[in-house]
């Protein structure tokens, strides 16, 4: 029987729990109706312990204090969705207590205070807690734990499990949601795996979790829905500057499922919402963005039941919500969102080429920052990987609404449409610079084509003077302009007439995409 454990016996039961969830986390993903039914409680579970146990694992050789700072920013810049942000909340304040563990031994008694704290911690961070989920299973195996007095882990665990369980199983009884679709919570059935794991390894026995039966009808999904708030919006930043209850306000005045963790200058956000971009706007102002996951709900929702094997899949990266209708409309399978100033990770990137139906994918960057995540991709999953080089929306949105009978591969068909299509990008200059020759003054327009700045104007007639020669003695057929959050109609107009006049047929697309007032598209013949 152990009184203690040793880190190399801690980072062992830590990884047995990460992958008995990782095992199950299809069960989980099924019983997931709450806060919204989208089938991605499980994976989001998994990938954010997956994080913890990557840095952990090559720490058997530290003591526990590292182990716990270690914990804490893994499970903080790792946490994915609500069940996994709240999770990351827990296993924050289990590193806090091992913070301040001394040496390469943890008592139990140290141990039990570990889950305490998790849970004060994880009640703290979540703005509105509801019972009969993940919160209500931490909080009851913390006062069964503390209430009594344990000899040995072995007798604790069992205790923790045991406890976990029959909270799981009360669920339904707590929130009228998992009643009426006839399920237990996911993310506390999560939780529950998760000791069960650490348990059996602690006691050297082979995990034996019960499991559930039980799974979300397609109807109850159907009639259910995604609720008020469509978009699922995340980010990892610093900041020295936030102010946790000015943080809690502003999140609070735009959506809902709030959690908010910190750690010294470090912090973690997830609220559900319908203005993710003006959410991670004022966010951004206090510090610097690090990761940004934003998930369209409503599509997640749409294609849960949506299992049959594709010959290949598209995963494209959106800079606003816009762009990604557009592109569900034009049948990309998975969005990001992303782009200038807020580049997905490769993990975000990978989260899509997981979830799509399909062992064969493309990748859509749209983004020059972003091919290099995209390519790291390809090294991560066993399935085929194909990154496309987009460097903005406009080439894929062009490229994938014509991609209909046509018997070359997308990829290839891709190249044919890059070499006969040039990108102008309008956007203003932020600060006085002087750049590839020209002297940039703070608010003038910057005109770029093909990412190369080829003239910076204080006036707009000198924009349009720029285009001309840009576009002169070419025998373009289409420009195609998606306007940006700073448009305006005047300016919009004129350029509209511009390019009619050399002879074009102009399509005009309002996408909200942010820092870019224009971006246009000229095809030729």
């Amino acid at each position: 029987m152990k009184d203690h454990l040793t880190v190399k016996e801690f980072i062992s039961a830590f990884d047995s729990g990460y992958s008995l969830v990782k095992q199950l986390q299809d069960d989980i993903n099924a019983l997931n109706v709450y806060p919204v039914p989208d089938g991605d409680t499980g994976i989001n579970m998994s990938l954010t312990l997956e994080s913890v146990v990557n840095e952990i694992r090559k720490m058997e050789e530290t003591d526990f204090s590292e182990v716990g700072h270690a914990l804490i920013k893994a499970s903080l810049s790792g946490a994915r969705g609500n069940s996994g942000v709240i999770l990351s909340q827990i296993l924050k304040g289990f590193g806090r207590v091992l913070q301040s563990t001394d040496g390469r031994r943890l008592s139990l008694s140290n141990f039990i205070l570990a889950i305490v704290e998790g849970k004060k911690t994880a009640y703290h961070a979540v703005i509105k807690p509801v019972e009969g989920t993940i919160l209500t299973v931490i909080r009851k195996i913390s006062e069964r734990i503390e209430a009594k007095t344990y000899y040995s882990f072995e007798e604790a665990l069992h205790d923790v499990v045991e406890v976990g369980w029959q909270t799981v199983l009360e669920t339904p009884e707590m929130l009228d949601v998992l009643k009426k679709a006839d399920v237990v919570d996911a993310g506390g059935y999560g939780l529950y795996v998760f000791f069960e794991g650490f348990r059996a390894a602690v006691a050297g026995e082979t995990p034996k979790p019960h499991q559930v039966t039980q799974r979300v009808s397609e109807t109850f999904i159907s009639e259910s829905g995604y609720g008020e708030y469509k978009f699922c919006t995340e980010a990892y930043f610093k900041s020295d500057d936030m102010d946790f209850e000015y943080a809690k306000n502003f999140l609070s005045s735009q959506g809902d499922s709030i959690v908010l963790g910190q750690e010294g200058g470090l912090w973690h956000f997830h609220v559900h919402t319908n203005e993710p971009f003006l959410v991670l706007q004022e966010m951004g102002k206090f510090g610097e963005l690090i990761q940004v996951k934003i998930d369209n709900m409503a599509a997640q929702v749409e294609g849960r039941f949506q299992v049959e094997e594709k010959p290949f899949a598209v995963v494209a990266v959106a800079p606003s919500p816009k762009w990604a209708e557009l592109f569900r409309s034009i049948k990309v399978d998975f969005v990001v969102l992303g782009g200038q100033t807020m580049n997905p990770s490769v993990g975000q990137i990978l989260d899509g080429v997981k979830h799509v139906h399909s062992n064969k994918v493309y990748i859509l960057p749209n983004n020059p920052n972003i091919i290099l995540s995209a390519e790291q991709v390809r090294e991560l999953t066993d399935k085929e990987v194909v990154v496309i080089p987009t460097k903005n929306p406009a080439q894929a949105a062009v490229g994938l609404s014509l991609y209909f009978g046509v018997e070359d591969p997308l990829d290839v068909f891709f190249k044919q449409i890059l070499d006969h299509t040039n990108f102008i990008e309008l956007t203003r200059a932020t600060k006085d610079s002087y750049v590839d020759g020209l002297d940039v003054k703070a608010g003038d327009w910057l005109v770029l084509w093909d990412d190369q700045l080829k003239a910076a104007c204080s006036r707009w007639d000198c924009v349009l003077e720029a285009l001309q020669e840009l576009t002169k003695n070419s025998d373009y057929t289409i420009a195609s302009i998606f306007k940006g959050v700073d448009a305006k109609e005047q300016e919009t107009r004129t350029m509209k007439e511009f390019f009619a006049s050399l002879g074009m047929e102009v399509e005009e697309y309002d996408m909200d995409q942010p820092f870019y007032p224009y971006w246009v598209l000229v095809e030729k013949s």
